[in-house]
């Protein structure tokens, strides 16, 4: 459900008009934002290396003042004009004004002092051992979306995704990142649901492309009425999509199944995914990480690995028909059983599923036993603090590390080089283009293991 910002009574509810300041960039940080050197140091949402910009501050700390660009001066040659009518409103993209390959090489560089920082000991000179970036087709790459509605003012519906600097839904007829057929259904849905009082009780739209059929969620916040179910249903037989209701609280309704909606990963495999499991939104991306992880990892026939924070399955039902035992181990419970279950339709019993709190030390400490020789990390932003501590005190031959937020994978890698683990080769993985999320994988091997392999 969409919540809106209210503002506070007196003086302090004021807004503050933005200073504005003539700056030179200096380079960007790894989210893609312009940085100022200096006391303090400036982040300026909308520049570019190089760029002489007028820019508005819109917050100032001792340390650090965040702004963004009201008027580029002299302009980077990478800038170029965004391919979406709504990018200036929109908050989901972020970085549509600068071409994606000087994007992808600013951002490694920025990650490599990032690392260097937290990693060196005097054993790199000024680089990491960078393999190419894995990139895929752009723009329609996302595979899944949620889609925010305000309907406060029924003459004003909005259907459409947060504002870039405030909580307003920017309406959209349809969205160029979404890959072609789910971008289909965004005008006609709207116009379907207009029609009815009754999407003021709607609180988000979720919409996923499975491999042979759509699914769109419409989560509510009040039971809807049997007109606006019967709507939804038609809509869904016409488009020939899966149409489900998620209540307030979390139960599943199914007005219209076309088809069982399956995600493929790699080869035949496939996820099940529930409304609001989470997947990788890029599949071609995806498919190319899954590949290359292996790759890193050397997984061989009779490998005994660990899948750490697994989710449905997105490395494990590869490492299995590699030939790998798998240990696969998620916090999420019903993600576990889907996983499970997913995997026993397709014939895989190699994969041990389980159920566990990996941020809970003595829990991971007595999961990794003897016989895991590779570990395969995929944490959320959060990061996986607790299982690297582990794995420096049971250090493993290879730790392939999937992560989603350097900051905190910059914390991760210092925790593993600082328990004997060498950072071997690392790349970026552009599963997000135009936006400021940037992923990444690296590989770390252990000293002390090195001649048992």
């Amino acid at each position: 459900m969409v919540s809106f910002y209210k503002p506070g009574k007196g003086k302090s509810a004021k807004p503050q008009a933005p200073a504005k300041a003539e700056l030179t960039i200096d380079d960007w940080d790894w989210k893609g934002q312009g940085v100022v050197r200096g006391k303090p140091v400036k982040f300026i949402a909308g520049a570019l290396p190089g760029e002489r910009c007028e820019v508005s501050i819109t917050r100032t700390k001792r340390q650090v003042s965040e702004g963004y660009v009201a008027r580029v001066i002299a302009p980077n040659e990478a800038r170029q004009t965004p391919f979406c009518p709504v990018a200036g409103q929109c908050g989901g993209c972020q970085l549509q004004h600068v071409d994606s390959d000087a994007a992808l090489n600013w951002r490694q560089q920025a990650i490599n002092q990032l690392l260097m920082k937290a990693i060196d000991s005097g054993k790199h000179e000024n680089t990491l051992d960078w393999q190419p970036a894995i990139t895929g087709p752009k723009p329609a790459y996302r595979r899944k979306a949620r889609l925010a509605v305000d309907a406060r003012n029924p003459d004003n519906i909005a259907i459409g995704y947060r504002a870039k600097r405030d909580n307003r839904v920017v309406d959209i007829e349809g969205c160029p990142v979404l890959v072609a057929s789910l971008s289909a259904l965004i005008a006609p849905l709207k116009a379907t649901l207009v029609r009815h009082s009754g999407i003021r009780h709607i609180g988000h739209i979720g919409l996923l492309a499975g491999d042979t059929v759509n699914q769109v969620t419409i989560k509510t916040t009040r039971p809807l009425s049997l007109e606006v179910k019967t709507a939804l249903t038609e809509f869904a037989q016409t488009h020939k999509i899966n149409m489900l209701i998620e209540s307030h609280d979390g139960g599943i309704e199914t007005l219209h199944q076309q088809a069982p909606l399956h995600c493929s990963v790699i080869g035949e495999r496939y996820l099940a995914p529930g409304p609001n499991d989470f997947i990788q939104v890029n599949d071609t991306v995806n498919r190319a990480m899954i590949k290359q992880a292996l790759a890193w990892l050397e997984v061989q026939q009779g490998d005994v690995v660990a899948d750490w924070f697994c989710g449905l399955g997105n490395f494990s039902l590869a490492l299995a028909d590699a030939g790998a035992s798998v240990q696969a181990i998620e916090g999420v419970a019903d993600m576990v059983q889907r996983a499970q279950a997913a995997a026993q339709a397709q014939g895989i019993q190699s994969i041990d599923w389980q159920h566990l709190d990996l941020g809970n030390y003595a829990a991971v400490k007595q999961s990794l036993t003897d016989s895991v020789q590779k570990v395969l990390l995929d944490p959320s932003r959060e990061g996986a603090a607790a299982v690297c501590k582990v794995l420096t005190e049971k250090p493993v031959k290879r730790v392939l590390y999937v992560s989603c937020n350097p900051s905190t994978f910059s914390r991760d890698a210092a925790t593993l080089t600082g328990g004997g683990y060498q950072l071997e080769k690392v790349s970026l993985i552009e599963m997000f283009p135009y936006t400021q999320h940037l992923e990444m994988m690296a590989l770390f091997t252990h000293t002390a293991t090195k001649k048992r392999e």
